[in-house]
């Protein structure tokens, strides 16, 4: 394993030994096998330096048991152990978002569910679709669109400025397509005229 460019800390923990007593074991070895770290040296320089060490398993082994536990993902402005790992989990976040994350440490991170989400986007896309749904409803209770002018209460007020602001996106043509589609479908009729 050192051999093949494994640390001396990877190794411990592969084999359940304590670092001192591999290491020891590694500098007696040496004296048996000369160039033995020089062959250790070599091909650790020619591992991805991205590669997923023994801290960060360890750290994501934690994040695992948090979601099988929580049933989500730690909350980095949370306390404690919580936070920690929110803290770690946002750190890998930016660095896929970035395109600077290793291949291996991407497939190790396919276990976590949600982890590779854009979450202020994902927060902003949520509450598009919790408006659109308010939206509906309002035209299946009262059976016309909200305004946002000559309006009846300050809901009916926020749910026109709301569509208003779709309107115009639609008409600049900056209106993601999706949003386009699930407005169609779940108020056909929203589209104002021209």
């Amino acid at each position: 394993m050192y051999a093949a460019g494994l640390t001396v800390r990877e190794i411990a923990d592969r084999c359940k030994a304590n670092v001192a007593t591999v290491h020891l074991h590694l500098q007696v070895r040496e004296k048996y096998s000369p160039g033995l770290h020089a062959t250790h040296s070599e091909a650790l320089v020619s591992r991805d330096p991205d590669r997923p060490s023994t801290r960060w398993r360890q750290r994501l082994e934690e994040v695992l048991a948090f979601q099988t536990s929580y049933h989500r993902l730690p909350k980095s402005t949370a306390e404690g152990t919580e936070g920690i790992l929110g803290r770690w989990m946002a750190l890998q976040g930016r660095a896929y978002q970035q395109g600077r994350m290793s291949s291996a440490k991407i497939v190790l991170l396919e276990g976590l569910e949600g982890w590779n989400l854009d979450l202020p986007q994902h927060r902003r896309d949520q509450h598009w679709y919790a408006m659109l749904d308010a939206v509906s409803a309002f035209v299946a209770l009262t059976g016309q669109m909200p305004r946002y002018r000559n309006y009846a209460t300050e809901h009916e007020r926020a749910l026109g400025v709301w569509l208003h602001n779709q309107h115009q996106r639609r008409s600049k043509n900056t209106i993601q397509p999706w949003r386009l589609k699930a407005l169609n479908q779940k108020v056909p009729s929203w589209r104002s005229r021209g």
